[in-house]
């Protein structure tokens, strides 16, 4: 097998791009699907020379891989799982330039990267054999637009490929995207202001996104009318064990959030009396109230926007540094702290309830259309099964490696309990 580069696009308006990768046999002839694909990857704007270089190398060394284990390169397309899994475990062993073998980074981006062309080589109409069960692989590459197949906000929603080190590559990332119930318990508590432990909360509990977060009236009106600033002494009774409907403009569409009336009654007693007087501040400076349409005000009466939320929940890490130098204070042991952990977070814990509840923890997956119709409402995610499957998996995982030890109530309990505690309320 032979790389060369070559000029196949320098010709073509618009692509005046030298020194295209080509793939040869040892009789160089052309080897197609591979060369088409790089040369496709060549025509992406969005992709370097350099890019381009790492691709035609991980390909080349796959293909010559072939060639030297007597599957030929030229019989790419005639590979399936087992020939393949066989390339993974020469992939991970030690040499003389890395005595463990490459980081499980390394070699879940080679395998990727792999997957990725012979995604598109279906995509164009190449018949091949490989077959990847996407219960096993996790694309985990930041925007890599190639990977077809996932998410819209994330390529991660794929699962690991179990490497022969026997741990799937995926779980120390997802790890570090999870928290825990006893890192958010700590997290709550080094935020520094009341606002931002409300709203990480809410997060927690309903998977909410930032925007629509921020859409969360004091005052609802027409159908968001459920929405109302209850006085202690007018709470009314039940409302613990009702939902109210939460209508707002997400991702191009209009979308209802069942909101717990359990979490809007904490809301009225922790944060609302905080905010009418946050509302005085925002008056004095603006000249005029508040609109009835905006429920979170800072400390210093400002309306919390995007970049507010995120640069407060970024605080809890350096507050935490600073608590471990002292050795006075808790100790957030993530690396991050932000809204789509806690999105994450609760979208797992709950898949982790649905499954304890069927007694399928730990089991192989099974598709249960109720739990993923319920999922995707709490997600407001269109695709059907595709969370479902990639948070059955991770909730499994979790399990398996003991990270949900700490779950013992609701997510709703939990969250709420937890505020309560990090703001010192003892009528919980």
């Amino acid at each position: 097998m032979k790389l060369v580069s070559g000029y196949g696009l320098k010709q073509i308006d618009g692509w005046p791009s030298d020194a295209v990768p080509m793939v040869f046999d040892d009789s160089f002839k052309i080897i197609e699907g591979p060369t088409r694909w790089l040369m496709h990857v060549a025509k992406l704007k969005s992709r370097s020379v350099e890019t381009r270089r790492k691709y035609a190398w991980i390909l080349s060394r796959y293909l010559q891989w072939l060639d030297d284990s007597g599957y030929g390169a030229q019989h790419w397309a005639a590979i399936d799982i087992d020939i393949f899994e066989r390339y993974l475990f020469d992939l991970t062993r030690p040499s003389a330039r890395s005595s463990f073998g490459p980081l499980e980074d390394t070699a879940a981006d080679y395998a990727a990267r792999i997957v990725s062309f012979y995604d598109w080589a279906e995509r164009v109409g190449y018949r091949h054999f490989l077959e990847v069960d996407r219960e096993e692989v996790l694309i985990r590459l930041k925007d890599q637009s190639l990977l077809a197949r996932a998410q819209d906000s994330t390529g991660r929603e794929k699962l690991a490929f179990n490497l022969p080190s026997g741990r799937a590559t995926f779980l120390q990332s997802e790890v570090e995207k999870f928290v825990v119930q006893s890192e958010y318990e700590i997290a709550l508590r080094l935020l520094d202001d009341e606002v931002f432990k409300v709203m990480a909360a809410v997060i927690r509990i309903t998977a909410m996104r930032p925007k629509e977060l921020l859409q969360l009236p004091y005052r609802g009106a027409a159908e968001n009318s459920g929405f109302v600033p209850y006085d202690l002494d007018e709470i009314p009774e039940g409302l613990d064990f009702q939902e109210i409907g939460f209508y707002c403009r997400s991702k191009g569409k209009n979308r209802m959030i069942r909101f717990p009336g359990q979490l809007w009654r904490v809301i009225c007693q922790q944060y609302i009396p905080l905010r009418r007087e946050r509302a005085e501040l925002y008056r004095k400076r603006n000249g005029v109230s508040p609109r009835n349409s905006i429920l979170f005000l800072t400390r210093d009466g400002y309306e919390v926007d995007y970049s507010i939320l995120h640069y407060h929940f970024s605080k809890v890490t350096r507050a935490s540094k600073e608590n471990e130098l002292s050795g006075r204070g808790p100790v957030y042991k993530k690396r991050a702290f932000n809204p789509r952990m806690l999105r994450h977070t609760c979208a797992t814990y709950f898949v982790y309830e649905a499954l304890k509840q069927n007694n399928m923890l730990g089991r192989s997956f099974v598709y249960d259309a109720a739990v993923d119709e319920d999922l995707r409402q709490l997600l407001g995610h269109n695709d059907v099964r595709t969370s479902y499957e990639y948070y059955v998996h991770l909730a499994n995982r979790f399990f398996k490696e003991d990270l949900l030890a700490d779950l013992h109530r609701s997510r709703v309990d939990a969250g709420l309990s937890a505020l309560l505690d990090a703001a010192g309320y003892a009528g919980h």
